[in-house]
């Protein structure tokens, strides 16, 4: 616990104060907060404020890497689940892994699911929720007053010393990176998107329908992961997941967030609907939350309910931490749509840069850039370049990234409050950090 905090003063500054994080901590001081960063200069980037030592993976708790492989080869086994895929599938996939042309041109719901984790992701979602249930157990350990739910009773680690998690805990963070993969099949539909990370979509290489049977097909097997963990509880948390991320999708395509046509250059008919600049941040707040956050924020919030069934405080922290991490993510991505890109920051991206104003979509720096609603639609009225140009211009990517600081920096707050001697507390504290470096 020392070693993070003095991590977190290490790399949050003198000016990183906790009065200052805590200003996100509800809907109605997030939107003050989207005030005066838009009213703000643009804020200091020095080394002192934001920088974070790059943290490779082997620095970090010495569980994590196996575990982490581990968690891939799961997904795959889990996708397989060969006792329930009919006959005539198996041999499908039998026959393209021998290298058969013709049934490659075939597709399988196996290998179609398959195609976006055998890529190698970062796998950051896992590694927050398996280094949260580690921190949390530790924690639990270190009070004295271990009280996991029945399905998890035996599986604990029963000394402070134990770098494990429980296989129940390891199972949150595999459901939690197939609930996210099954999003991205999905949001590659909607967003007519034929690559990823550089190769094809699934949509890309098999079509729309195709695409979305995938991306059901994930959800499936995920759905079954998650009954087998058998707690009413956790199963009704991670539940949670899936319904704010279609939420956050319908919010995201709301006239609001999302104008088209002549929508671009005249908002004047959604001012009964969005009546203030006011309320379209606080809808993109509320957007990002639930797309984005709810993800981090359940997944952490489960591991935690399987550490100690009854210790509400600490349920409410891990979910503290995984809400204010995903907001971070979210705005840091945003920001980087609208930034002057990098030759190959693209691929590296998994994304193509100003995705979201290519397609209409109204996000943090866009509205951070203007003071009311006559200067969005007036900002509405030009082309995408210029709009990006306008952003960049306004210093709204700066504006947006010191609100993502915030975040973060009550994220790493937040996790120097879990005790733990095998160097989990002060890995949520650099990934909760890290985000701040992103520049792709």
């Amino acid at each position: 616990r020392m070693t993070a905090t003095l991590a977190l003063g290490r790399r949050v500054g003198a000016g990183g104060t906790a009065a200052a994080a805590v200003a996100a901590t509800t809907p109605q001081l997030q939107h003050r907060t989207m005030r005066r960063c838009h009213s703000s200069p643009a804020p200091s980037t020095s080394k002192a404020t934001v920088a974070l030592a790059s943290t490779a993976v082997s620095e970090w708790p010495t569980f994590l890497k196996p575990r982490l492989a581990e968690l891939r080869t799961n997904i795959i086994d889990q996708l397989a689940g060969r006792d329930r895929i009919p006959a005539f599938m198996r041999m499908r996939q039998a026959a393209i892994d021998a290298g058969d042309s013709a049934a490659a041109a075939a597709p399988t719901m196996e290998r179609m699911a398959r195609l976006y984790f055998e890529r190698g992701g970062k796998l950051f979602r896992p590694t927050i929720a398996m280094l949260m249930a580690s921190a949390c157990n530790q924690e639990v350990l270190a009070r004295g007053t271990r009280q996991p739910s029945a399905c998890a009773r035996e599986e604990l680690p029963h000394s402070a010393d134990a770098d494990d998690i429980s296989a129940k805990q390891a199972s949150i963070a595999l459901i939690a990176e197939m609930i996210h993969v099954a999003s991205l099949v999905h949001d590659d539909v909607i967003d007519e998107a034929a690559t990823r990370r550089g190769a094809p979509s699934v949509n890309g290489y098999w079509g729309n329908k195709m695409a979305v049977l995938a991306g059901d097909f994930i959800l499936a097997r995920a759905t079954q992961a998650l009954c087998q963990i058998g707690d009413p509880r956790v199963i009704s948390t991670m539940a949670k997941i899936i319904e704010d991320l279609v939420v956050g999708e319908f919010l995201q395509m709301s006239p609001e967030l999302s104008p088209s046509g002549d929508q671009r250059s005249d908002l004047k008919g959604q001012r009964s609907i969005c009546p203030s600049h006011t309320d379209r941040l606080a809808l993109y707040m509320q957007k990002s939350e639930r797309k984005t956050a709810s993800l981090f924020e359940n997944a952490c919030k489960s591991v935690a309910m399987l550490a100690n069934a009854s210790d509400e405080g600490l349920h409410a922290v891990a979910a503290a931490y995984g809400r204010h991490v995903g907001l971070a993510f979210q705005l840091i991505d945003d920001a980087i749509d609208y930034e002057e890109e990098k030759e190959g920051d693209a691929g590296a991206a998994g994304k193509p840069i100003a995705v979201d104003l290519e397609q209409g979509l109204i996000t943090g720096p866009l509205l951070l850039a203007v003071a009311s609603e006559a200067e969005l639609t007036r900002l509405l009225s030009g082309s995408s370049a210029e709009i990006r140009e306008k952003v960049r211009r306004s210093g709204a990517c700066e504006r947006t990234r010191e609100l993502a600081t915030t975040h973060a920096r009550r994220a790493a707050e937040i996790a120097t409050s879990l005790r733990s001697t095998n160097g989990a507390s002060e890995a949520l504290v650099n990934l909760a950090l890290k985000q701040l470096e992103r520049r792709v």
